[in-house]
């Protein structure tokens, strides 16, 4: 069976297979996605909020932002949503976030079955959810409010009214401690009983004073002979607190000449201190780390590992990517990899054979041709921009210049079929180009198995595999880091 053949065999039965599993887990609808619903909702602002933004229903995405415009003064944001999800007539919508600082996402709330479907051609009703921006409303409404309180003591007390407002006061308290004089002359006979009371308590101490005279005279004693017995001892921790106090003493005095130094704008700490332009300065560095802090929030981040068996040469290769997204629509992708790139090698050898004219034996060069792998650890950094369906993609693929496209279907892009072009230059052991058709699909989470052929336009080099990895997406790898740090 000729090598041909045998390639289409092997590439059509992986087709299958693939096809298979693809059919066993779920209805390919390639091109679209009929299993989702439309539907639209109007904000008074939506800010934070960006296309592909996610759609939640008690914390389970159900869907994505797919536009957002303005519409009559609002933000109209229009949502594509899971079928299986309905809708009902009481249905709401909310604008959320993950976190203090995370991103915002649409927090939906289908409703009540009794209620009834919710009509197509009408927003989603929607409500103001607590956010960040309503706390700085919060707290800025209540500075206000300090701040009307301040002004109006100020206006009560401050001035010529406020003087003679103090003056009534202090008229009222003098009359207050007249009333409580005439109280006191009307109340004498109590007071006499009370004093009467004094003295026959104070009579009673008379007669027991003695005796607790003696006993603190005989407490006294046994202190005495207590500090008799440990003088060299309380003489020695008397000199190590003199010492301490003279130690504390001398830091107070330094530290006197260190703040009066820092007061006067001495040293570093000291401008630091009272330079405003230095404050200035910090406060634009401060600015600077939040918005660079707004903007790493902002992105996303995707790592995929994979591995891949070569059916020709029985090597196997090992790679890990990384796609950083400022934009759904676009994104940076780091790889790295040890592939099993093959080799044209070509020797010659003397040979002896039989002449088959004059049947005698003669000399004759004879060429050999073999290949061999070479295992090498490679680089890519390549920028990829998606359109529709089709992710165009261009950069050093695999330490080479080249290019790629690839489409992405079904939910999360799960199926995706990609053909990449790098390594142009031609040599005598790779005359062609390197062409890399790829086909993969996830079937649980992040897990996924993959299927393609290594260097097409090489026939003395191609080679099928298979193989399987992971993807972490942007959640996933929060999720990982929480549970990290809350580890510790």
């Amino acid at each position: 069976m000729k090598l041909e053949t045998r390639v289409g065999i092997f590439f059509t039965t992986a087709v299958v297979v693939v096809g298979y599993l693809i059919f066993r887990t779920e209805k390919i609808q390639i091109g679209g996605r009929n299993n989702r619903a439309k539907c639209f909702t109007l904000f008074d602002q939506v800010a934070g909020l960006t296309p592909q933004g996610k759609v939640m229903v008690a914390g389970v995405q159900v869907g994505d932002v797919q536009d957002i415009l303005l519409e009559g003064g609002k933000a109209r944001v229009d949502l594509s949503i899971r079928k299986n999800v309905p809708l009902y007539a009481d249905a709401s919508v909310s604008l959320g976030s993950i976190g203090i600082l995370g991103e915002k996402y649409i927090d939906l709330d289908p409703g009540h079955p009794d209620k009834g479907l919710f009509p197509e051609d009408k927003p989603i009703p929607s409500r103001t959810g607590v956010s960040l921006d309503n706390l700085m409303e919060t707290l800025a409404q209540i500075g206000k409010n300090v701040n009307g309180v301040t002004q109006a003591l100020n206006e009560s007390i401050g001035g010529e009214q406020g003087r003679q407002k103090l003056d009534e006061i202090v008229d009222n308290i003098r009359v207050l401690t007249g009333e409580f004089r005439a109280m006191a002359q009307e109340n004498h006979a109590a007071i006499d009983n009370t004093m009467a009371n004094v003295e026959a308590i104070s009579g009673d101490l008379r007669d027991k004073l003695p005796k607790l005279a003696d006993q603190f005279e005989q407490v006294g004693q046994n202190l005495n002979a207590i500090l008799q017995e440990n003088r060299p001892q309380l003489k020695g921790a008397i000199g190590d607190v003199r010492k301490l106090a003279e130690t504390f003493q001398g830091t107070a005095e330094n530290l006197k000449v260190l703040t009066d130094r820092i007061n006067h704008g001495q040293g570093t700490v000291g401008k630091l201190l009272n330079d405003d332009s230095t404050i200035k300065k910090i406060n634009e560095a401060v600015d600077n780390v939040n918005n660079l802090l707004g903007g790493l929030n902002k992105m996303d981040f995707r790592l995929d590992m994979n591995a891949a068996q070569w059916t020709k040469r029985g090597d196997s290769r090992v790679g890990l990517g990384v796609e950083i997204a400022p934009r759904p629509d676009y994104w940076y992708a780091l790889g790295f990899a040890s592939t099993p790139d093959g080799k044209i090698n070509q020797s010659t050898r003397t040979v002896t054979a039989i002449d088959p004219v004059t049947g005698l034996p003669t000399t004759v060069l004879q060429n050999d041709q073999y290949i061999t792998t070479d295992q090498t650890f490679t680089v890519s950094a390549e920028f990829a921009k998606r359109i529709g369906p089709a992710v165009f993609s261009a950069g050093i693929v695999e330490g080479k210049g080249g290019a790629g496209i690839e489409f992405r279907t079904l939910d999360q892009d799960r199926l995706r079929f990609g053909l990449q072009a790098y390594d142009f230059t031609k040599r005598p052991d790779k005359p062609n180009p390197r062409y890399r058709f790829t086909t993969s699909y996830q079937f649980w989470k992040g897990a996924y198995i993959q299927t393609g052929v290594q260097d097409i336009a090489n026939k003395d080099l191609r080679t099928f595999f298979i193989g399987a990895g992971l993807r972490w997406r942007d959640e996933d790898l929060k999720k990982i880091i929480g549970l990290a740090s809350s580890a510790k």
